[in-house]
């Protein structure tokens, strides 16, 4: 008897252990704005969960935005190339400006509003003293800026965090009365009230968390993006910056994590939803310090990846992350997975920072895919114009530099590189 009882115990331990180490692995890979959703379902019916989401709120006069998202593919200093000429955010909206309005009165108000555009693309005044500077009526003020806030990117001219969003959500069509409560009551949201929150816009925790999650994917600062090539949206996960000595360090970007405190006095409501609050403070916090200490080996290795460009980074794997670390090669994959880094220079995908041999040079060296890649747009930025290089050619041009790569090879990451075909190349520049 006593031996099916040990049987039963160990059965049901084993269960739970399962359990828990599923919903652990679940929050490890889920990027800041995930995790948010996740946690405020969770702190819905968890009265001992207390769960506060900061949102980072542009300040009038704050100087260059913080968030500027490029290319990868790009080798360094080869972005402006590639692209289209960068166009500035005033210089987008006066543009807009001439399309959306054809009388000289509503342009010349609606110049006035772009004159008060902050970096972050809010307005940095008010539309009283906006409307004084034009010298026009208040309501005729109004009426220009509700056309102006129908320019894309969504979220221009806002006056405030709720209207920026907003303004947002109404663009994905996706501005439901929930989203518009939640959008009213965000300072609840922001001090973790979120049980008064799921009562107020009428919604189960579920829904709650989803509507957190899809709300903390907006971006907060829309004019950022015109300071370089729109390839993310939202707040990063990570920051990469050097130390008073130089070196790069990486830090977890507080304006988009979600901070947890448990309430033990809350813990009358059961001992079970005291300990599951406490198991999910130290799972987030477990979460956090592995995004860290994945982060940190990846960019001390890629060092020279971020100070030179694309064509300088190293060999680096999940295998190898994780034999320095100590931790299981799949944990690392998780963790890299989906998160963004914001580097002085431009937003990265985490797995930017890995990559895995593509040729080997004459020194022994392995040379990873993306900086072929990054070695191929250099030389086809600097062909002459009327002579493109081949893949023959650029495959002979890397083999005197001691990397040997088939033309197949070459035409394959030509294509990654976003180039086409030599002749291809040469139509094109006639024809334009």
């Amino acid at each position: 008897m006593r031996g099916t009882n040990t049987l039963g115990l160990r059965q049901t331990a084993s269960q739970r252990m399962t359990q828990a180490l599923q919903r652990a692995m679940t929050l490890l890979q889920m990027d800041n704005a995930e995790l948010a959703g996740a946690l405020v379902t969770e702190a819905t019916v968890n009265p001992c969960l207390r769960v506060e989401l900061p949102f980072a709120t542009p300040k009038s006069g704050s100087g260059p935005p913080r968030w500027r998202p490029s290319p990868f593919s790009a080798t360094e200093g080869a972005g402006e190339r590639l692209a289209a000429p960068e166009a500035s955010l005033y210089g987008h909206a006066t543009t807009q400006i001439g399309i959306l309005f054809g009388g000289q009165r509503e342009r010349t108000i609606a110049l006035a509003f772009a004159e008060a555009l902050e970096p972050s693309g809010w307005l940095g005044t008010t539309v009283e003293t906006i409307a004084a500077h034009a010298r026009c009526s208040v309501a005729e003020a109004e009426a220009v800026l509700a056309r102006l806030q129908q320019m894309e990117p969504a979220g221009l001219f806002a006056r405030s965090l709720r209207e920026c969003l907003g303004l947002q959500m109404a663009d994905q069509d996706a501005l439901t009365e929930p989203m518009q409560t939640l959008l009213d009551h965000l300072p609840l949201l922001a001090r973790g009230d979120v049980a008064a929150l799921a009562r107020i816009c009428a919604v189960n925790a579920e829904q709650l968390g989803a509507m957190v999650a899809r709300l903390r994917r907006l971006d907060p600062k829309p004019g950022a993006r015109f300071q370089a090539a729109p390839d993310h949206r939202h707040p990063p996960d990570l920051l990469v910056e050097r130390d008073a000595d130089g070196r790069w360090q990486v830090t977890l970007n507080r304006e988009s994590l979600s901070r947890i405190t448990v309430d033990p006095l809350a813990g009358r409501a059961g001992s079970q939803a005291l300990a599951q609050a406490r198991w999910l403070e130290r799972t987030v916090a477990q979460r956090n310090r592995m995004m860290l200490e994945v982060a940190a080996f990846a960019v001390g290795r890629q060092a020279s990846f971020l100070e030179h460009g694309p064509t300088w980074l190293q060999p680096l794997t999940n295998g190898e992350v994780a034999a320095a670390l100590g931790c299981h090669e799949t944990t690392v994959s998780r963790i890299r997975t989906g998160l963004t880094v914001e580097t002085p220079e431009q937003v990265l995908p985490l797995s930017a920072f890995f990559a895995r041999g593509g040729a080997t040079s004459s020194d022994g060296a392995s040379v990873p895919g993306p900086a072929i890649a990054a070695l191929i747009a250099a030389l086809i930025l600097a062909e002459p114009q009327e002579e493109p290089l081949t893949d023959a050619d650029i495959a002979r041009t890397l083999g005197a530099r001691g990397i040997h790569i088939s033309r197949r090879t070459i035409g394959n990451r030509r294509q990654e590189a976003g180039f086409p075909s030599a002749a291809k190349r040469l139509k094109g520049r006639r024809t334009t």
